[in-house]
């Protein structure tokens, strides 16, 4: 049975100790034991201060292994020279974790060498730690509050993650003033060891949690956050606060790493906010549970200018006021008073009853084209506010569309605000924070969308062949050069598929004017440059060749050139799309120092007036994800106009899906300028291309290392022929495989069911199905069986692994339907998953097996896994396989 990884020595423990304890007033040692006391935690405390019998009433012990009983998470709060010793004496306690308060020294030299050798101790012993110089951990369920602050967390369904011990006190602040709470708190401090990563992965399974805010400065391991990120947020909204963008800038064509940074925040499906208020308004309205279909929204209010300030908000940030049907305002025409314009938005004037409120909230959820409802209330003698608000509550209960409000002039009514929140609408204190809330709404929606699409590295049926690409990167390393050559970026784009004009080399005369024959006229004559535009190019004199003379004054202008430019040896003659009408755009590729390879689009050709709109991208991209990612901007629209007849964005979502198949292949092209791609009717073409290479790039040490986002694994795809003749295909679990993947759980024994999921499942839940085929391939692998010969593809086998958060070793489970046993199905899967394992460096695979299920445990065996008992259940089993 698959379970999650998670630190759970450090979010959950069952006993703590905190070395350094003090009663000296002010110091960190008492300041952690107060909240240590005031928190009333539920396990088991103990208190180390050699120098002391008791500290604050409770019993003091002079070192960690003299307490003499398990201790999971030490807290240490002692000067930065005894905290070695005193991790080395955790790791003779067994200790699993450890939040270190302590301060490095202020010599940075120092510093490093204290916090390596903490890290060699630790890593020797199997401790975490969180730290140092950390804020430490709350835990509100166990009544732990292991930290430095003076503020209370209040018991919530949030957990907050900060890299800034000031900036988490600060929000607990804050939050406590809106009546926030949490699940849990931590900060990374130093973070030397434990990340945002591994604190997301240990609150994926965590029941307490519903929602994670996270306020980040800097991202250390980008693929582990956005991993971390991506699992996270397919069950539980996100939303992250970044600070620094002020100090960060582009370079050179390169996009800015913070707008590098909402890139990936996009794709992983969170939602990105900017200060501590839009932190909180997106975590309340998201935690509705309620997720708009749209972004049209409908205002009822019963104040005219506050339902004008909200429109104009509305329009502001891109949100649509829906417009109302006719049914709708039929409907209102009955409940509102004679005269009143049945319009959005829903003005109930100043004398409305609640019920008239209630009335035409009612009617506007109703309506097919809302998709949600903002409520505002101004105080008025006929309409009490509580009353009002008990009204509207009521109705929103009953709704699955998402109810905001903003009760104006009430808020210090906690009455009003509790009849709200008890129908599940979020409350606002302007109408502008509220529209801006819907907006994280929208954005959650549209990041969800762009979170499930899987793109492959390298567009189906069939990856290109690479071997012509090969050769150009041996033949630039033995040169040294950093550049690619005409000729050799045509060569490399070609292998991708975009859309490279037809091109021949040529090395006189001659061979020019056969080749401009061969190709027809008018040609293009380019000299094979690398970096810079030829004399050709900079003289005007190579574009529209239409007969031999003018290809013969353009060579006789390259002879006459620069020596540098005459000793090239090879011209090339290529021949041009002929465009009716077309737009320029510029596609460039450039190597972010966090997230590795992302591509940029903005207005091309040297006509481009302005190039302010630069759309960023995070490889890798499908069609479905590239035309969504650009259709709604400046870009898209001008393509639009200028082509109206067809799909120009689509046709520039094609080439940047080629783009996107290239980063991912090639880990050593480390910069690409394709300006002008020239786009109309409906096609494409890449007029000038410069390609900036690192040719001795050594390959990374993980699949699709250079990216922060791990494609679909299309290599894993195959068509395999079982022993009996029948034929399969294999390959990676996909999300829009939900419904094969229901059929198939749905179709098996009880039996089958109860021995792969250890108790009676009738069909697997939307939270489950999600689960297990919305993979993240850079911590998890799970292949699937399609039987594709009899009717509609059927899904007949699953094996898959999860990833352990050490990433040596991973749990696995397979299952394969009745139909298809004793036939190798399950052979075959886990002699591909095993394999699998191996090339992601894997050294384990684990896995639980019922001790009744002999058939299983048969099978493993024959695999080479070796049996024990589980100490934590007599009636399983526990199968390993080494892997070295």
């Amino acid at each position: 049975m698959l379970r999650p990884d998670s630190l759970r020595a450090l979010l959950m423990p069952s006993s703590v100790a905190l070395v350094g304890a003090s009663d000296t007033s002010g110091s960190i040692g008492r300041i952690v034991l107060e909240n240590l006391l005031g928190g009333g935690f539920h396990g088991m405390l103990h208190v180390v201060n050699p120098a002391h019998r008791r500290v604050l009433g409770q019993r003091s012990y002079g070192s960690l292994t003299a307490i003499g009983k398990a201790v999971e998470l030490a807290l240490i709060a002692a000067p930065f020279a005894a905290v070695p010793d005193i991790l080395a004496d955790a790791a003779r306690a067994r200790v699993r974790a450890a939040v270190i308060f302590s301060t490095p020294p202020i010599n940075s030299d120092e510093a490093r060498g204290w916090q390596a050798e903490l890290l060699s101790i630790a890593s020797k012993a199997g401790i975490r730690i969180l730290g140092p110089h950390s804020f430490g951990v709350i835990r509100t369920d166990l009544g732990l509050n292991a930290t430095v602050s003076a503020a209370v967390a209040q018991r919530g369904k949030l957990a907050l993650l900060a890299q800034s011990g000031a900036v988490c006190a600060a929000m607990l602040d804050f939050a406590a003033s809106e009546g926030i709470g949490f699940s849990t708190v931590a900060a990374l401090g130093g973070g030397i060891d434990i990340g945002f990563g591994e604190l997301l992965d240990g609150l994926l399974a965590d029941a307490q949690t519903e929602g994670i805010l996270i306020y980040a400065e800097t991202v250390g391991d980008a693929r582990r956050f956005v991993s971390a990120l991506r699992a996270s947020a397919r069950t539980k909204p996100v939303v992250v606060l970044k600070a620094g963008r002020s100090l960060e800038r582009a370079t050179g064509e390169a996009p800015s790493p913070d707008a590098v940074f909402d890139a990936a925040m996009k794709r992983a499906g969170s939602v990105r906010v900017k200060t501590y208020a839009q932190l909180f308004a997106a975590a309340r309205v998201l935690a509705m549970h309620r997720i708009a279909r749209g972004d049209r929204l409908a205002i009822v209010t019963n104040g005219h200018g506050p339902g004008m300030l909200a429109a104009d908000s509305a329009a502001d940030r891109g949100m649509v006021l829906a417009d109302l049907m006719a049914a709708t305002k039929a409907t209102l025409g009955r409940v509102l008073p004679p005269g009143v314009v049945c319009r959005n938005p829903i003005n109930v004037r100043g004398d409305a009853t609640p019920a008239r409120f209630a009335a035409a909230l009612e009617a506007a959820l109703s309506d097919a084209q809302v998709d949600a409802a903002l409520v505002l209330h101004v105080p008025r003698p006929a309409t009490g506010a509580t009353d009002a608000a008990r009204a509207v509550a009521a109705v929103a209960r009953r709704a699955e569309k998402p109810v905001l409000s903003v009760w104006l002039g009430a808020v210090d009514r906690r009455e009003s605000s509790e009849a709200l929140e008890a129908g599940g609408i979020a409350n606002f204190y302007t109408p502008e924070h509220a529209v801006e809330a819907f907006s994280y709404l929208a954005a959650y929606r549209h990041h969800q969308q762009w979170l499930l699409e899987v793109p492959p590295p390298q567009p189906e049926p069939a990856p290109p062949d690479l071997r012509a690409v090969e050769r150009i990167r041996i033949d630039t390393a033995a040169t040294d050069r950093r550049e690619l050559s005409e000729w050799e970026s045509h060569t490399l784009l070609a292998t991708f598929g975009l859309p490279v004009p037809p091109m021949l080399s040529a090395d006189t005369l001659a061979e020019a004017l056969n080749a401009a024959r061969r190709l027809r006229y008018p040609v293009t004559l380019r000299s094979n440059a690398t970096a810079h535009p030829s004399p050709i190019a900079e003289s005007g004199g190579r574009e529209g060749l239409r007969n031999g003379r003018m290809l013969t004054r353009a060579w006789a202008a390259l002879l006459a050139g620069p020596a540098n430019a005459r000793k090239r040896a090879a011209v090339i003659i290529c021949k041009g799309h002929a465009f009716e009408v077309s737009s320029d755009v510029a596609i460039g590729v450039r190597t972010d120092a966090v997230f590795g390879p992302v591509i940029t689009v903005s207005a091309g050709g040297r006509g481009a007036a302005s190039r302010d709109e630069r759309i960023v991208l995070l490889p890798p991209l499908n069609q479905s994800l590239a035309h969504d990612l650009i259709r709604d901007t400046r870009i898209a629209a001008a393509l639009r106009a200028v082509d109206t007849d067809v799909d120009a964005p689509g046709a520039l979502a094609r080439v940047l899906v080629q783009v996107s198949a290239l980063v991912c292949a090639l880990p050593w092209v480390r910069a690409l300028t394709l300006d002008p791609v020239r786009i109309g009717g409906g096609h494409a073409e890449i007029v000038a291309a410069r390609v900036a290479i690192d040719p001795r790039a050594k390959p990374p040490a993980r699949s699709y290392g250079h990216m922060a986002i791990h494609p679909y694994p299309i290599e894993m795809v195959a068509d395999v022929a079982l022993p009996d003749g029948a034929r399969l295909h294999v390959r990676p679990i996909r999300p829009e495989d939900a419904e094969l993947e229901r059929a198939f759980v749905a179709g098996m024994s009880d039996q089958t069911r109860y021995f792969r999921f250890f108790y009676q499942l009738n069909e697997l839940t939307p939270g489950m199905l999600a689960r297990f085929t919305q993979v993240d391939y850079d911590r998890e692998m799970a292949l699937v069986a399609v039987d594709e010969a009899h009717g509609a593809p059927a899904i007949v086998g699953v094996a898959r692994y999860i990833m352990s958060a050490d990433r040596e070793s991973a749990e696995f489970a397979v299952a394969v339907t009745d139909a298809w046993h004793g036939r190798g199905v399950a052979r075959m899967l886990m002699t591909r998953l095993i394999a699998c394992a191996r090339m992601r460096g894997l050294k384990r695979l684990e896995g639980t097996v019922l001790r009744s299920n002999h058939t299983m445990l048969k099978f493993t065996a024959a695999l080479g896994f070796a049996k024990r008992d589980d100490p934590a259940d007599a009636e399983q089993v526990c199968v390993v396989l080494d892997l070295d």
